[in-house]
């Protein structure tokens, strides 16, 4: 099964635009998109849920995973954001004579704290995040609950992403680094001393509801260190792609989109699914 710590890899899950525990998503720009301008709130407060899903074979049967997302997202004054997100990961068995049928677990939360100004037409945002690993990803463990769920590691991450507003279209990019700390194996202990992940996206408003929304995300994958030696893989590299429709309306946001490792053309489809709500209390 694919582990649920894949993070960046799907570039749409987040629902606030600069919440920074991703790229920048379509949902927070599409009601700004065509006249430029931000309403004056203090306290904007999104909670957001979203669902990527995608077939997950095993080697024993067939089946789809389902990697489900709450997220809190706090915006002050349209500066200093504090973002939560808890994950988790569902397996559902299609073959008849698997057993178990199903399976499920809690995923590492993330933590992030965010600072965001304009510039000019430009959005530019800085934040730091830490990643708790609450999931399961020993793997004895693993293999007797049938299912991994976490990375193992304590992450610390950084991100900078700058975003343009031209009417009607927004485009932006972000690079973020993280660095897993420590964790322990029955060989010794292991790290992972850094992950660079970029993304590059664009949205276009088609209209004062709906919102087009496409982006690539290369990621450098530095190997494991085990005891200080590192695996004889290398540096990885992934590039994944996405696509989807934003429907805006009021504080109502709805997010319809696929993405796909492009790397790797035998990876599957994921389909993505959010809905987000967002409370406002104006100066």
């Amino acid at each position: 099964m694919k582990n649920i710590a894949r993070g960046f890899l799907s570039t749409v899950a987040a629902v606030v635009l600069l919440s920074a525990i991703g790229a920048p998503a379509p949902a927070q720009t599409t009601a700004h998109q065509r006249v430029g301008v931000e309403a004056k709130d203090s306290v904007e407060a999104t909670v957001g849920t979203t669902l990527e899903i995608f077939r997950s074979d095993t080697t024993k049967t067939n089946g789809v995973e389902i990697d489900p997302t709450i997220s809190l997202d706090l915006f002050f004054r349209r500066r200093f954001g504090l973002s939560f997100e808890v994950p988790a990961l569902v397996w559902i068995a299609t073959g008849r004579e698997a057993v178990p049928r199903a399976v499920g677990a809690v995923g590492d939360p993330e933590v992030t704290a965010s600072y965001t100004f304009r510039l000019s037409d430009w959005r530019l945002s800085a934040a730091l995040s830490y990643t708790h690993p609450l999931g399961i990803w020993n793997y004895y463990e693993a293999r007797e609950r049938q299912i991994a769920s976490g990375s193992g590691y304590p992450k610390l991450g950084a991100l900078f992403s700058a975003v343009r507003y031209l009417d009607p279209i927004v485009t932006g990019t972000s690079l973020r680094g993280e660095t897993c700390f420590a964790r322990p194996e029955r060989s010794g202990t292991s790290t992972r001393p850094l992950i660079l992940t970029a993304n590059l996206f664009a949205t276009e408003a088609l209209n004062d509801v709906v919102a087009l929304s496409a982006s690539l995300s290369p990621k450098l994958s530095w190997p494991r260190y085990l005891n200080g030696v590192p695996d004889e893989s290398g540096i990885i590299y992934s590039l994944t792609g996405s696509a989807s429709l934003v429907f805006s309306e009021k504080d109502h946001t709805l997010r319809i989109g696929v993405s796909k490792l492009l790397s790797d053309y035998s990876s599957p489809v994921a389909f993505d699914l959010g809905f987000s709500h967002t409370f406002r209390k104006k100066e």
